[in-house]
């Protein structure tokens, strides 16, 4: 089965004259929790890459780098027009000049709560919680309060161009079968117990058998920083498993220490996960409320020459994983903002394809003229990754080696979850009309007219 997964790629605070600015400055092969080396090879880099709120001693490092202005303060509820930050993009384009931290990060939300619709204004707003921003010792933006990461412009218009074509979005990690093959062949050999330096000596060599990773991208560049955040989310959900990463919340487990016996190969994917998108009596009004991603696995078989197949079962510890790794998002999020990210993209795909399917453009005679201009508004371009280090790691049981290896990804057909909440016929929302009702009576400020708390 095809899965897909989008992925990431980062850019500095205030570095980008506009989006298509040239970033491969070599600092952004390393940002965040991986690394991507010249040849395109994905590998783990850590650098204090976590997330949770700033201590003091970090938050007063930070600050003196914090934007000034109004948009260095905090708010519950900030929102962001879209169609005045297009105009505004358009207007500095036009001028040569370059777009404003503030715009490149969507005024500092940190997540997408409630989307309207102001048809005697044609405009459309998010709003949402939005903090200062900086640039993390690991080269993340986040906010200054919460650590998380802030929204980008640039991975709405990746979003955007994605989902209104109807294309897929997606990546997959996955073993090459030919070394898949011979690995299955070595552990038919070499699984009995033995001592501590045999074992040691088998686990190398099945590293060198299996080699390196396969990565395959789907409906999003593959050099965008959308494609590469959900390849981070995906990758640094497999080191998890494996154990090959600990993500400091308490009671996770890997699901390499839950296998209790004999060898299987996992496969591990998100798929978005809503408690619901709301919807207003009146259609100018969405709410988007749950953790936005869960966790699926199923056991899978390998033949002789490596190609993969659903096994018929999969084992307890197959499922308690992922039972655990859904569960725990919100705290794995708070901690590793990389999975934090992952919720603001399906978070953009999921606002694109409500644009799509509730004609909220037509209903504003919005053309989005820019943000879906590839040619005028080059997304930012990073490296690309082509594959990853090997992902397997194994323990040492009484009857022998237990070898963990995993392929997988992430999965995201946004219509297709909005067919399954089926948001135009939900019942009327009132508090979320009322909501959007003190919005419109909100006035933005003449310095910014395109955001306002």
């Amino acid at each position: 089965m095809t899965n897909r997964i989008l992925r990431l790629m980062f850019a500095a605070v205030c570095a980008l004259p506009q989006l298509a600015a040239a970033q491969n400055n070599g600092n952004n092969n390393d940002v965040g929790g991986i690394r991507i080396d010249a040849e395109g090879v994905v590998s783990l880099a850590i650098q204090q890459d976590r997330g949770g709120k700033l201590d003091k001693r970090r938050k007063a490092a930070l600050a003196k780098f914090a934007l000034p202005g109004e948009v260095s303060r905090p708010s519950a509820a900030r929102c962001v027009s879209l169609v005045k930050l297009e105009a505004e993009c358009e207007k500095l384009l036009a001028e040569g000049k370059q777009f404003t931290p503030d715009m490149q990060y969507m005024a500092g939300l940190t997540r997408i709560d409630e989307i309207y619709l102001n048809p005697g204004e044609k405009d459309l707003l998010l709003c949402g919680p939005a903090e200062p921003f900086v640039t993390s010792e690991s080269g993340r933006v986040i906010g200054l309060e919460s650590g998380r990461p802030v929204l980008r412009l640039d991975d709405l218009i990746v979003a955007l161009r994605a989902v209104l074509g109807e294309g897929e979005i997606g990546c997959s990690i996955d073993p090459v079968p030919e070394r898949l093959g011979n690995l299955q062949a070595f552990l038919k050999q070499n699984s009995n117990a033995a001592t501590p330096e045999i074992i040691d000596q088998r686990y190398r060599r099945m590293r060198e058998i299996l080699g390196q990773h396969d990565v395959r991208l789907f409906g999003v560049p593959a050099d965008s920083h959308f494609a590469r955040g959900l390849l981070e989310a995906d990758y640094r959900m497999k080191t998890l498993a494996l154990g090959l990463e600990q993500p400091g919340v308490k009671g996770f487990k890997s699901h390499l220490s839950l296998v209790g016996s004999g060898n299987a190969m996992q496969r591990w994917w998100f798929v978005p996960l809503y408690e619901e998108i709301t919807r207003s009596a009146d259609g100018l009004a969405f709410g988007l409320v749950g953790q936005r991603a869960q966790v699926l696995g199923e056991d899978e078989l390998a033949n002789a020459q490596g190609q993969r197949s659903q096994a018929a079962t999969s084992k307890l510890s197959t499922k308690a994983f992922s039972k655990q790794f859904t569960q725990k998002l919100p705290e794995l999020a708070e901690r590793m903002p990389v999975f934090a990210q992952l919720q603001q993209l399906i978070d953009w795909t999921i606002l694109a394809a409500l644009i799509r399917q509730e004609r909220l453009a037509d209903q504003i005679d919005w053309k989005m003229d820019l943000f879906t201009d590839a040619d005028r508004l080059p997304h930012a371009s990073f490296p690309v990754p082509t594959q990853t280090e090997c992902l397997i790691n194994t323990k040492v049981t009484g009857t022998g080696i237990v070898v963990g290896q995993l392929s997988g990804g992430v999965t995201i057909r946004p219509e297709s979850v909005l067919l399954q909440m089926s948001v135009s016929e939900q019942t009327a929302n009132t508090e979320l009309a009322e909501r959007r009702s003190k919005v419109l009576e909100r006035p933005p400020a003449a310095s910014h007219a395109w955001w306002w708390d």
